[in-house]
């Protein structure tokens, strides 16, 4: 499984945990998760291409990292 794979399953679940969160959470909650749905369909598109380009690769890499730490922030304050 190559790094941009694993990050994408490690991704999923957490993404499936904040949205437990954010469907029990607040409005704020559920807003944030509407953004973050908006960047995990850009990563998921991107990672879907990580063979052609590193520069897609370190971008998807990048974006994958922001997309963890916001979805453990969600988690973590529902």
């Amino acid at each position: 499984m190559s790094a941009i794979e694993t990050m994408k399953a490690d991704l999923a679940q957490l993404r499936d945990e904040a949205k437990v969160q954010a469907h029990l959470g607040s409005m704020e909650a559920k807003e944030h998760w509407e953004e973050l749905e908006a960047k995990w369909n850009h990563f998921t598109a991107q990672a879907g291409l990580h063979e052609s380009a590193d520069d897609i690769r370190s971008a998807a890499q990048l974006l994958g990292q922001e997309l963890r730490d916001a979805y453990q922030r969600l988690v973590k304050s529902v």
